[in-house]
């Protein structure tokens, strides 16, 4: 799996005219191939379910796979899925 994009979301410097989630949302629209993903961190796990819901209401064909924690930021890979 080849990742072309990190983004490192911190809930404590969220603050300003872009949400947490539509930064990431940005970042996956870059995946365009089934090698490719995004990894994302992040210390909010409401962010994690949203996206999660983001993603299955909008029948997008991608896969959020949980890679542990660094440091106090859960790790996640965003990965196209292909058939």
């Amino acid at each position: 799996m080849k990742i072309i994009d990190k983004v490192k979301l911190d809930r404590t410097e969220s603050c300003g005219s872009r949400s947490p989630l539509s930064i990431i949302l940005d970042v996956i629209k870059k995946i365009k191939e089934c090698d490719e993903s995004v990894e994302v961190l992040l210390n909010d796990y409401d962010w994690l379910l949203s996206l999660r819901y983001i993603i299955q209401i909008n029948d997008m064909p991608l896969k959020i796979i949980e890679k542990g924690k660094e440091d106090t930021f859960l790790k996640i890979e965003v990965i196209k899925e292909c058939i």
